[in-house]
């Protein structure tokens, strides 16, 4: 494999250098999602992002980032000394020195044999460190890194090189000119990419905090921690767990000022990379979802968007601002506003309000050989009452609004969800400080290609007329 690997990434760079010399450019262009998973494999950077392609436009100065490693990557075909110093200086106009800690210009030919230090520091003029030793790189470098990696990322490189040359000099496979008889389509999953922080901490909590059962054992709970703290005075944010007495957090647990400081046992946290917990066994798996719920839940309070425990939904509530309505905009094929909270009052009386209709939805957190995925389930809550209690009418009202929804409908508030969320993901990019709360991002929606065509028409349920005599109040609110 380390062979391989070796030889497609030489053929890789020559024809990037051959197709320069004949000023053919678009190869850069698709060499940027190469080298993005790449560097995902070879150079520790799980948490790569195209930012090109994120947000739809040429991003300045930099194409890639790990917003989780605080890494920044340059792509280009270009090698020279002063493409690098305008890659910096651009870099630190945008002030994107103050948001990664780390910036790599990646040359996709060849660099050179060596660029000067002195030059490099005069632009960064002390704002920012970049080494000309470590900082450039080509593909000798990723060919230097994966002589350290583990053979299933070196069989996942080898694999993206091999589907990026495929067709070029291994031949065409037997399928290409066996198409199937009816074109595939491609197949949208409720499940978006998750990224999390690499690090979580552990500490054990203090002995005061838990409660002594019969046999004179401390018992801990998360709710019994939360609760004893709320007597002291004390409010936690919610994103952690709770386990065999210790606290779990992505909340950096060694820092004087964390918000856990007074509930702890100084000189007992532990730094554990996520990945070493969650694949400890299943329970610990388990935590670790419980974990991303809570880190979920303290992330959306801030939009308004809170969790409804009796019902497992996010629901979204209304800013002080929005008066009966809360709208959000959106942009999928175009920019589009959604109704996601919704106050109706009494037609006879206008002083009592009639129904308070809130767009929700549920999750669930997937664990795959590819990494983790959030799924997420459209649903609906309806509430009375300032303090946003859940209605007695909800059960019927709900089953009546699910029978109406056809495919296209629950596709519609899922492609939502997952728009809202990666524009709350985007405005949280340059915003972020030093006390940061904000450890869980947001990726692409996983699509399956070529999927067997599938009718629409011949499996999606035909309404019944009777089913909409009888409506209930929700009928009457909304329909």
């Amino acid at each position: 494999m380390l062979n391989e690997l070796r030889d497609s990434l030489g053929q890789f760079a020559h024809q990037i250098e051959v197709a320069g010399a004949m000023q053919l450019y678009d190869i850069n262009k698709i060499a940027e999602d190469l080298i993005l998973g790449l560097m995902r494999e070879l150079c520790n950077l799980p948490n790569l992002k195209n930012l090109n392609v994120e947000k739809k436009k040429n991003f300045p100065g930099i194409d890639l980032a790990d917003d989780q490693a605080r890494v920044a990557v340059q792509v280009t075909a270009t090698s020279s000394l002063e493409k690098i110093k305008d890659t910096i200086k651009t870099f630190i106009s945008h002030d994107l020195h103050d948001h990664y800690d780390r910036l790599i210009v990646y040359i996709l030919g060849s660099k050179q044999g060596s660029y000067s230090q002195a030059a490099i520091d005069k632009v960064c003029d002390g704002k920012f460190s970049f080494s000309v030793s470590s900082d450039v790189m080509d593909y000798r470098d990723l060919a230097e890194q994966s002589v350290n990696v583990s053979p299933k990322q070196l069989l996942a490189a080898v694999d993206l090189m091999q589907a990026y040359l495929r067709g070029v000099d291994v031949g065409l496979a037997d399928e290409d000119f066996d198409p199937p008889e009816s074109p595939g389509e491609d197949v949208h999953l409720n499940l978006l990419e998750l990224f999390f922080p690499p690090t979580l901490y552990i500490a054990q909590l203090r002995s005061d905090l838990g409660e002594t059962t019969k046999g004179k054992k401390r018992r801990f709970s998360r709710k019994l921690v939360q609760k004893q703290c709320r007597e002291l005075g004390t409010k936690l944010p919610s994103g952690f767990e709770v386990s065999a007495g210790n606290i779990i957090t992505f909340y950096n647990l060694e820092e004087d000022h964390n918000p856990y400081s007074s509930i702890i046992e100084q000189g007992t946290v532990e730094p554990l990379g996520s990945s070493e917990f969650y694949e400890i066994d299943e329970d610990h798996e388990r935590i670790f979802k419980s974990l991303l719920r809570f880190a979920l839940q303290h992330r959306l309070y801030k939009e308004n968007v809170v969790w409804e425990y009796k019902d497992r939904l996010f629901a979204f509530r209304p800013r002080p601002t929005d008066g009966d309505v809360r709208e959000e905009s959106w942009k999928d094929k175009r920019q589009s506003t959604r109704k996601v909270f919704e106050r109706k009052y009494n037609k006879k009386d206008r002083s009592k309000v009639f129904s308070q209709k809130h767009f929700a939805f549920s999750v669930d957190f997937i664990r795959t050989s590819d990494g983790w995925y959030i799924a997420i389930t459209p649903d609906w809550f309806f509430s009375f009452g300032d303090g946003f209690r859940r209605s007695g009418f909800a059960e019927d009202n709900i089953k009546w609004l699910k029978r109406r929804e056809i495919n296209i409908s629950v596709s519609n508030h899922f492609r939502f969800v997952s728009a809202w969320l990666k524009d709350i993901d985007e405005e949280d990019l340059f915003e972020s400080d030093g006390d940061n709360d904000v450890f869980l991002s947001f990726g692409e929606i996983l699509t399956l290609n070529g999927h067997p065509n599938l009718d629409d028409s011949m499996w999606l349920p035909l309404r019944d007329r009777s089913e909409e005599e009888d409506l209930p109040q929700t009928g009457r609110l909304f329909g």
